[in-house]
């Protein structure tokens, strides 16, 4: 029987301030930009929380709802160094370790139980030596699949741990709102209230050919999901982020495209850069725009192999960019994310091929070389616009 743990970091940024300032503990801190800020909240504490703030939410909002909160700007390498450290205390226990995010992560302890012992005690020791190295809090599920480790994470949070016995899904899915289910959004929970769905038992009790009729594939999903089917193996392959990202949100609301697009270049250079010091290649380009009214869109293209040149990434993103702009309409904010994140190329490469792509390294490396020791914006395509 699978021994799935579900790892999830109790609101990682603002705790990872509290350790550092003990007199930020049990009160309303959120961490995304100052009170000024044009920003969105990245985390907010249990505090602030009671406020309903919540993460994504305009920082102007958070400022209304909760005037007297500790607006903290974060710091990315911080999170990402005790990060880093959380997932070495998961590593110790199993070499199956699939990072989600910065501060969540399956662990398979499948066949563990005579090196660790059973895994209640420890997924609690795992609690335990977190807690006490770090000074930080986890929130621990266990089952027999990824999918009930998440919800059971999710459900007993904060610091909290529950196991979900083998055979007792449905049982415990059954009385639980749609919207415990992850993929289910707030679009998705209005659809399935419309056919007066609202519990995962009556999810349920939908038959399969309706579900798929009705929704196509995320139907078929939803029948397994209801039921706490998961075929999903913890993949420890890659243990390098998902995919790295950068956005800005501008100080004045833009719609003039060559504004928009030097922007994004400078977006692009400062991700590729960390794809190269991280020894990776991307395969997919993800742009995504918020415009005035908060709508946010993004788009993505899937290269035909992975690469980490400057100049294939931006003409991807920039080609995005241009097919999703809409000129009249004021852009908030711009980002791009690089993802199918891998450490070969995969590509085999042309004959006549070899030169150039020698030429573009080579050169891509006396760049990264140049910005290492006199500092990123040290060098720049004349198209950037120098944003940090």
């Amino acid at each position: 029987m699978n021994e799935i743990l579900h790892v999830d970091m109790d609101a990682f940024f603002v705790s990872v301030e509290e350790v550092l300032d003990p007199s930020l503990k049990d009160k309303p801190v959120i961490v995304g930009g100052d009170i000024d800020s044009r920003g969105v909240v990245a985390a907010a504490s249990y505090a602030a929380r009671k406020f309903g703030i919540h993460s994504a939410m305009p920082i102007t909002r958070a400022k209304q709802l909760c005037p007297h909160a500790i607006f903290l700007r974060g710091s990315h390498r911080l999170y990402s160094e005790y990060s880093a450290k959380v997932f070495e205390i998961l590593r110790s226990y199993s070499p199956l370790v699939e990072p989600m995010s910065l501060d969540e992560a399956f662990v398979d302890l499948t066949g563990c139980g005579k090196l660790h012992g059973p895994v209640l005690s420890t997924a609690e020791r795992i609690r335990n030596e977190i807690r006490d190295r770090l000074g930080l809090n986890a929130s621990i599920g266990i089952a027999t699949n990824k999918l009930m480790a998440k919800i059971a994470s999710a459900y007993c949070k904060p610091n909290g741990m529950l196991w979900i016995a083998p055979g007792k899904e449905q049982q415990f899915l059954a009385p639980l709102p749609i919207k415990r289910i992850p993929g289910i959004g707030p679009k998705g929970c209005a659809k399935l209230n419309r056919m007066g769905v609202k519990s995962v038992a009556d999810l349920s009790r939908l038959p399969l050919e309706l579900l798929e009729e009705t929704y196509g594939k995320w139907g078929a999903s939803l029948y397994r999901k209801a039921r706490g089917i998961s075929n999903s193996p913890v993949n420890a392959e890659i243990e390098d982020p998902r995919s790295i990202s950068r956005e800005t949100t501008f100080a004045t609301d833009s719609m003039n495209p060559l504004f928009l697009e030097s922007t994004l270049s400078y977006l692009t250079e400062k991700t590729t850069a960390q794809l190269r010091s991280n020894g990776l290649f991307a395969r997919t380009v993800t742009l995504k725009l918020r415009y005035s009214d908060f709508k946010t869109v993004t788009r993505s293209q899937t290269l035909g192999w992975p690469t980490a040149a400057d100049h294939t990434l931006l003409k991807t993103a920039t080609k995005l960019f241009r097919k999703l702009f809409d000129d009249r309409t004021q852009v908030r904010l711009i980002g791009v994310s690089l993802s199918s994140l891998t450490a070969h190329p995969y590509r085999q490469e042309d004959l006549f091929d070899l030169k150039d792509g020698e030429r573009w390294n080579q050169l891509y490396q006396g760049i990264d070389r140049i910005r290492k020791k006199y500092g990123f914006r040290s060098i720049l395509r004349a198209a950037s616009v120098t944003l940090d």
